[in-house]
């Protein structure tokens, strides 16, 4: 028995000893204050191009060496001696030599490369003459990647689109818009330009933030306003044609406003048409933003101005008793401790001493993730990085706010290879990191989870789009639809993001499941027969759901909506109502007849007072200003005392690479004034934005698919009427689909070219030399863009039977219908009316 004891008091010694030794090496971490940098200032260069007499397109640097085709936010155009100088200001920088690649914009091939060693000085302005030797083809867009390297060996690269044309007469494009832009400063010299406006009744002109063509002569003249620009004005060349050029003007002013100097950003876009009589001023439009300033706020009123500006959006956080609040504003994050009167500027770019062109550089955005109890907020900042040490790269950064010392901390660093346009698209809704240090974030398709302490980055679910991807943000979801095909859709999968937990809804044997929305909380799914999936003619996919239904996390159905002989193929919600797309389908003449309708869904929606608000006031200075309210019971007795942070200098490094970063789908992209303005599986749909907005659109191959304003007034496609064909009484789609494959200079021997079993899309893209474009959505007139292309256009006059459009006048299209021995003109209401009652279904293709 003593044994035992003397063992255990042994035992006890040793323990005690031990921990004695080992504790002498567990250091307790403790943030040293003096780990801590502001973030340095802007040093790449501003790079300019100079074309004949004219100096253009003010270009960013990256440290991004991305491929040149993905950046799309100017075009320079060169005459046929292909000569353009690069203009930079040193910046306190070294530059040794500069590179240039010239590129394929479709592809992204090399046709070019050199170097240039030897620059030309103007005070602090160097410049290189670029000569490309290598004969580029007229009206074609190719990609250019300038780099400057400096003595450092550090590299800094410009991207940019060039065409080459004989003459576009450049000058005096912008020589016009100049003016314009002078003139309108002053109501008397404005004069001279007042015949170009376009005045409209049914024009708003109680606001400054966007003013067009349409708007009132006062209203362009800045109103009561007396603007002082503050920058340089550099006209940003966004498309460019023999006659017509779309440009861009982008500047700062200040003003005064009830005895206080206000700053503001300003755009002009202007699309011009050259005559050899005179201009023509096609569109224009301005939109102004006042920069937001802290020290505006109204105490009487307990609001925060945000002064002259078309963005009400706010996106925020609150604390619990509503006494602290996170809100971005103008691409910057704050923090506002109500209790103590107390405001935070968490993260921005903007100096105190501002570097306009760099440090506002608006290619980037924030998204707050959460705040805590105490007011620490996890934050991304996602885009091109104007400044400190990721300066010039695009990324997706993860930070944390860490309020009680006043500094942030960089958690996660995932570089990419696109610019922000892009980037902003492919960047899902869904990224949350949560209590347990699991950041989950959907980008190019995937859902990926990243463990902070491990640092080990996994992959969710693959292959899916953002259509396919419901968040559940006031409850930490997420729902994914786990097969993005409808053909082979059997799951959807419902995650919690705090646990990690996942649920399973499955359809049921000769059922598929498709995840639709999401409602209060709630998502929205449906059924749909295995059977009755189809292939429609121009390829796209009817997935009719005979029962739909709206369903807790829990998988609780909530609600359950079905219609004998109707079907749904799609809906959208709008606040407690869910708006059903019907089909009711029948056979006839062992053919399916569609016939479509619309119905409802009510939901008890659940709403929350907003903790913040919009107000606005009216002057005759300022016309139209907006103010954000505080949360109700919060008295401002005087203005906010402003604190900004300093970030925290880590030893660990946080990148994360992401093994890809391409889509695996095809996407659409409508770019207006060079801005994406969304990303769309159907190109139709991207048509029709670039159409309103007056923009071009191209898909993620970087082909392009549509532009507005560049149609001719009439065009007949070579050589087509002397085609032969032979009339047919039977499958008039594969006939036209023949003509436009023999057209190609494809033979069409021993093809399989019915569509009774496939679709025209698809056997175009098995056998077309070119990429096929399904444009079912889009305008008789739209479509006329290809044939002016010298691309015909297969358009569907019923559900089984299509023509083939070849060329067009102002009265007429020009067809080839395979029912008939000879070619027929039809006129263009006519036809514009038989095609919107056949759906608007057209086909076409596009050319590298």
């Amino acid at each position: 028995m003593l044994k035992h004891v003397y063992r255990v008091i042994i035992l006890i010694v040793v323990f005690v000893a031990a921990l004695s030794y080992f504790s002498r090496d567990i250091k307790e971490v403790v943030f040293d204050v003096d780990n801590t940098t502001t973030m340095e200032p802007a040093t790449f260069p501003l790079v300019t191009i100079k074309t004949g007499e004219n100096t253009i397109n003010l270009l960013h640097g990256y440290s991004s060496n991305m491929d040149a085709n993905k950046v799309r936010e100017s075009v320079t155009p060169l005459g046929v001696d292909q000569i353009f100088d690069v203009l930079f200001n040193k910046e306190g920088l070294e530059i040794k030599k500069l590179n240039y690649e010239v590129r394929e914009f479709v592809g992204n091939s090399l046709i070019e490369t050199d170097s240039v060693s030897v620059f030309e000085e103007n005070g602090d302005i160097q410049s290189a003459k670029i000569k490309l030797n290598t004969e580029l083809s007229s009206a074609k867009e190719y990609a250019v990647k300038i780099t400057l390297i400096t003595s450092k060996t550090e590299k800094i690269y410009y991207y940019q689109r060039i065409k080459i044309y004989g003459e576009t007469y450049l000058k005096n494009k912008l020589d016009f818009i100049m003016n314009f832009h002078n003139a309108i400063m002053n109501k008397d010299t404005a004069q001279e330009v007042i015949s170009y406006l376009e005045p409209s009744n049914s024009a708003d002109n109680s606001t400054l933030a966007y003013v067009n063509i349409n708007s009132s002569f006062d209203l362009v003249c800045w109103g009561s306003l007396k603007p002082t620009v503050l920058t340089d004005i550099v006209p940003t060349v966004k498309e460019i044609y023999v006659d017509t050029a779309s440009v861009e003007l982008s500047y700062y002013i200040e003003a005064e406003v009830a005895g206080v100097m206000e700053k503001y950003r300003v755009i002009e876009f202007y699309r011009v048409r050259y005559s050899q009589d005179r201009m023509y001023l096609l569109n224009y439009e301005r939109h102004m933003e006042s920069i937001f300033d802290i020290s505006l706020a109204n105490i009487d009123k307990n609001e925060l101005k945000l002064g002259i500006t078309s963005d009400y959006e706010i996106p925020y956080k609150a604390g619990a008793d509503s006494s602290k609040l996170a809100f971005v504003r103008d691409k910057e994050l704050w923090f506002y401790d109500l209790e103590n009167n107390q405001i935070t500027k968490v993260f921005s770019f903007r100096k105190k001493d501002v570097d306009y062109l760099r440090d506002l550089y608006d290619q980037h955005d924030i998204r707050i993730l959460s705040m805590d109890a105490e007011g620490n907020i996890d934050f991304l900042v996602y885009g091109y990085m104007n400044r400190g040490q990721y300066e010039g790269r695009v990324a997706v950064n993860l930070y944390r706010y860490i309020r009680g010392e006043g500094r942030i901390e960089e958690l996660v660093y995932i570089p990419v290879d696109e610019p922000y346009q892009s980037l902003k698209e492919n960047l899902g809704n869904l990224t949350y990191l949560n209590s347990k240090g699991i950041f989950y974030f959907q980008v190019y398709d995937t859902i990926y989870s990243y463990d902070l302490t491990t640092r080990k980055l996994s992959e969710i679910a693959s292959n899916i789009n953002q259509n396919q991807v419901v968040v559940l943000q006031d409850i930490n979801y997420v729902a994914w639809q786990e097969n993005a095909d409808l053909k082979k859709s059997k799951n959807i999968n419902i995650m919690d993001l705090e646990t990690g937990n996942t649920q399973t809804i499955r359809a049921d044997d000769g059922y598929n499941i498709r995840l639709m929305d999401m409602i209060d909380s709630n998502i929205i799914y449906g059924f749909v027969k295995e059977n009755d999936i189809a292939a429609m003619i121009d390829g796209s996919i009817m997935v009719p759901l005979s029962k739909v239904l709206i369903a807790s996390v829990n998988k609780t159905v909530l609600k359950s909506y079905s219609v004998p002989g109707y079907y749904v193929t799609g809906l959208t919600v709008k606040e407690n109502v869910i708006e059903l797309r019907r089909v009711h389908m029948a056979s006839q003449e062992g053919q399916t007849i569609y016939s479509y309708d619309q119905d409802q869904i009510m939901n008890q929606k659940k709403t929350e007072a907003s903790l913040i608000g919009i107000t606005s006031s009216v002057s005759d200075q300022a016309l139209t200003e907006y103010y954000m309210t505080l949360p109700s019971g919060f008295l401002m007795e005087k203005k906010p005392k402003v604190l900004t942070t300093v970030n925290t200098v880590i030893t660990q490094d946080p990148t994360v690479r992401i093994s890809e970063t391409e889509q695996s789908m095809l996407y659409y992209y409508p770019y207006i004034t060079g801005g994406i303005e969304g990303a769309y599986e159907n190109a139709a749909d991207a048509i029709n934005v670039a159409r309103e907005n007056i923009g071009v659109v191209l898909n993620s191959d970087q082909e392009l698919v549509w532009e507005r304003g560049v149609k001719a007034a009439n065009y007949t496609i070579s050589g087509f009427e002397a085609m032969n064909w032979t009339p047919s009484g039977g499958d008039t789609v594969a006939s036209c689909i023949k003509l436009m494959l023999s057209y190609q200079g494809v033979s069409t021997l021993n093809k399989q070219l019915s569509t009774r079993n496939s679709s025209a899309y698809y056997v175009l893209k098995t056998y077309s030399k070119y990429t096929p474009v399904r444009l079912t959505g889009i305008t008789l007139d739209d479509a006329l863009y290809y044939v002016s292309k010298g691309r015909p256009v297969i358009a569907m006059t019923d559900s089984g039977n299509g023509v083939i459009i070849y060329g067009y006048d102002t009265f007429n299209i020009m067809v080839i219908d395979p029912t008939k021995s000879s070619i027929s003109k039809i006129g263009i209401q006519d036809s514009a009316k038989m095609f919107e009652d056949a759906g608007n279904v057209f086909l076409s293709y596009l050319e590298d």
